[in-house]
């Protein structure tokens, strides 16, 4: 599925499951706890370094950074500032790569080397809520956040969970006429009339954008 970045502007609170389970249907109200995705410690560093100019040291995702280093001795797999400045140098690459040549499937990326099935769950995977609400869940935040900022037009994703509410609603429209016209990209894809963009390159490259 693919999806406007500038639309996934949710991200739940709940802790993901340790291991990944896509494609379920789930009732509840777990959709009901969440944060605006743009205020997590990644979407404000990546913001502070690109439109405000600043060292990665002092962002907002630094502060993050020590602060887990401070409480736990490691945080996300770093243990110490240096080897966290060359993820962030990793971030600097992975912007420009985006920003001069589109934004490109994980699959695209690693090739036909026997990674490209594992590569496939490794894009940005969301949930939908019962109202269609599309929420970040895991996976690819820094490609999230980079997305949003270059104007990309569309990025694919992969559905983590969908409310049964919202299940229904899909279900629905498989079984309508004339549902190719539908707004929401989970519709479009349960039509399975959605074409494959064949770049991802941002909104201002297109001329979509002043």
């Amino acid at each position: 599925m693919y999806v406007d970045p500038g639309r996934i502007r949710r991200s739940l609170l709940e802790v993901a499951p340790r291991v990944p389970q896509w494609g379920r249907v789930v009732d509840g109200d777990w959709e009901s706890e969440w944060e605006p995705f743009h205020e997590r410690a990644v979407p404000q560093g990546i913001e502070q370094r690109y439109l405000g100019g600043r060292n990665w040291r002092d962002t907002a995702l630094f502060d993050a950074f020590r602060d887990q280093l401070n409480r736990f001795g490691n945080a996300w797999g770093y243990t110490d500032e240096a080897e966290f400045s060359e993820r962030c140098r990793e971030i600097d690459r992975l912007h420009d790569s985006i920003r001069d040549g589109g934004y490109r499937r994980q699959e695209d990326l690693h090739g036909p080397d026997g990674y490209a099935t594992t590569a496939r769950f490794d894009e940005i995977n969301v949930d939908i809520g019962r109202e269609g609400e599309i929420y970040w869940r895991s996976y690819g935040q820094h490609r999230l956040a980079l997305a949003t900022l270059l104007d990309i037009d569309s990025v694919p994703v992969i559905v983590h969970r969908r409310h049964a509410a919202w299940q229904a609603v899909r279900d629905a429209t498989d079984r309508s006429a004339g549902c190719a016209t539908a707004v929401h990209p989970d519709l479009r894809e349960a039509t399975n009339r959605e074409t494959v963009p064949a770049r991802h390159k941002n909104k201002k490259q297109f001329g979509l954008m002043g």
